[in-house]
C-alpha cells in the first residue's frame, strides 16, 4: 500500500507555519511498510484541494488530509472531500452531542458556524477526538485529520487501528531503528553498505537532530537475519550507537546510570540548561538526576562551583582550566561541565565563536575537551549539548 499526505493551509505555503504532521505521520505509517509517493501542500481554497485530492487519489492506495477541519470559513477540506466524493456534508446527531458536551464543559457557546466542526460528508466514520474539538474522519480510502499537531498526535493512531481491524494493513511488519551519533552519514555509509546485501530488507539512513536512524524494515519472519545485521553494526559502529528503537540518547544514558546506581549532575555555562532540559524529558530520571547549575556569569562559577578567581583572571571563562574546576565543583558520580562562546558575537582570534571546552567525569575517569563547533549560537549550543552526553555515555560504555 502507498499514500499520498495532503497539508492544507495558506500559513504553511507563506512560512507563517512549519510542517511536522507529515513527517510523523509518514514516520507511523513506515511502520507498517506504507510507502509515501506523494506530498502535497496547498492552501484555502477549496479549488486548489480538490484538484489534490484528484490527484492523490490517482496515484495512491490511500489519501490522507492534514488541516482545515475547524468551524471557520476557511477551514474547506470536508467541503472539498465532499465535493470530490459528489456526497452531501451531514450533521450526524452523536456527533453534535459529543461537540456540544465538549463546548458545555469548557463554558462554551455552541453557536451556528461551530456545527461545521460536527459535519462530515455522507457515509463517513469518525474517529474520536479527545483533546480538541474536531473529529477526524474517513471515508472512501480519504482520511482527513486537525492541523494541531497534539490532535492529530491523538487521532492518528486510532486511524491505524481502524485500518488493522478493516485487514488493510499488514501485521507482520518488522523495524529496527539504530540511532547513531557522531559520524558523518557519508562515512557511516561507506562502514556499513557491505551488510545490507540481504534480499527482502530495506534500509535506510534518516538524518534527525538527535542522530542518524539506521532503519532495517523487513517481515516478522526476517527478524534473525535483522538481528544478524545488526550485531554486525555493533561490531563496526558500535562506539557511535547510542540507542535502538524508541531510545534516545538521554534514555540510554539514564540507563545506564540506573544499572551502575551512579547519580548526575550538571554545570552548564554556554549551553544554559539544554542538557538539563534534555535529561528532565526522561521518565523516572528525578531517582538519578541530582542538579543542574546555570552558571552564566564568572560570580556563579565562584559561587556555586568553587572556580577560582585567579584561574578566571588568568585564562577566562572559556577555557580547559575553568572548565575542569567547573567539574570539580561538582559532587556526583556522573558530571558533567560545558563553557564556551555561542555567539554571534563575544569571539576572538585567540577564542573563536564556537570555541567550547567540555568535560564530562564518571568515577575515576575523567575527560577534558576544546571544541569548535562551526554554525549559530542555536546549533553550537545543541551540537555542544549532544557532544558533552555522547561523551558521558562513551564513558558509561566503557
Amino acid at each position: 500500500m502507498d499514500a499520498t499526505i495532503i497539508l492544507v493551509g495558506t500559513e504553511l505555503l507563506n512560512g507563517m507555519t512549519v510542517d511536522t504532521n507529515s513527517i510523523y505521520m509518514a514516520e507511523e505509517l513506515n511502520k507498517y511498510g506504507i510507502e509515501i509517493r506523494h506530498k502535497l501542500v496547498v492552501g484555502d481554497n477549496i479549488g486548489d484541494i480538490v484538484e489534490a485530492i484528484e490527484y492523490g487519489n490517482s496515484k495512491s492506495d490511500l489519501v490522507i488530509l492534514s488541516g482545515g477541519l475547524g468551524p471557520t470559513m476557511d477551514d474547506l477540506t470536508k467541503s472539498a472531500i465532499s465535493e470530490f466524493l459528489k456526497v452531501e456534508l451531514v450533521v450526524d446527531r452523536d456527533d453534535y452531542m459529543d461537540l456540544k458536551k465538549k463546548y458545555d464543559s469548557h463554558n462554551l457557546v455552541l453557536e451556528d458556524k461551530n456545527l461545521r466542526e460536527a459535519e462530515k460528508p455522507y457515509g463517513s466514520q469518525t474517529i474520536i477526538n479527545d483533546v480538541g474539538m474536531c473529529k477526524g474522519i474517513y471515508i472512501d480510502k480519504i482520511a482527513a485529520f486537525p492541523g494541531v499537531p497534539r490532535e492529530l498526535y491523538n487521532l492518528f493512531p486510532k486511524f491505524l487501528k481502524l485500518l488493522i481491524s478493516q485487514g488493510k494493513l499488514e501485521k507482520n511488519i518488522y523495524i529496527k531503528d539504530i540511532l547513531v551519533w557522531g559520524i558523518p552519514e557519508s562515512v557511516l555509509e561507506t562502514k556499513v553498505i557491505h551488510l545490507f546485501d540481504l534480499k527482502g530488507i530495506h534500509y535506510e539512513f534518516l538524518v534527525k537532530d538527535y542522530g542518524i536512524i539506521i532503519r532495517l524494515q523487513t517481515i516478522s519472519t526476517n527478524k534473525l537475519s535483522v538481528d544478524k545485521i545488526t550485531s554486525g553494526l555493533y561490531k563496526i559502529i558500535g562506539e557511535n550507537v547510542i540507542g535502538e528503537d524508541e531510545e534516545r540518547l538521554e534514555t540510554t544514558i539514564y540507563k545506564y546510570l540506573k544499572e551502575k546506581k551512579y547519580d548526575i549532575s550538571l554545570a552548564e555555562s554556554c549551553t544554559g540548561g539544554l542538557i538539563a532540559s534534555k535529561f528532565i524529558e526522561v521518565d523516572g530520571i528525578s531517582s538519578v538526576f541530582k542538579e543542574g547549575i546555570v552558571c552564566y556569569s564568572n560570580e556563579s562559577k565562584q559561587d556555586r562551583l568553587g572556580v577560582k578567581k585567579e584561574t578566571l583572571d588568568a585564562h577566562g571563562a572559556v577555557s580547559y582550566e575553568t572548565c575542569e574546576e567547573m567539574l570539580d565543583g561538582l559532587d556526583t558520580d556522573v558530571k558533567i561541565a560545558v563553557t564556551g562562546i555561542a555567539g554571534p558575537n563575544g569571539g576572538t582570534e585567540e577564542k573563536p565563536v564556537g570555541t567550547v571546552y567540555i568535560g564530562v567525569a564518571a568515577g575515576d575517569k575523567k575527560y577534558i575537551k576544546k571544541y569548535l563547533f562551526n554554525g549559530n549560537r542555536e546549533k553550537i549550543r545543541r551540537i555542544t549539548m549532544m557532544r558533552a552526553m555522547f561523551e558521558v555515555l562513551k564513558i558509561l560504555k566503557g
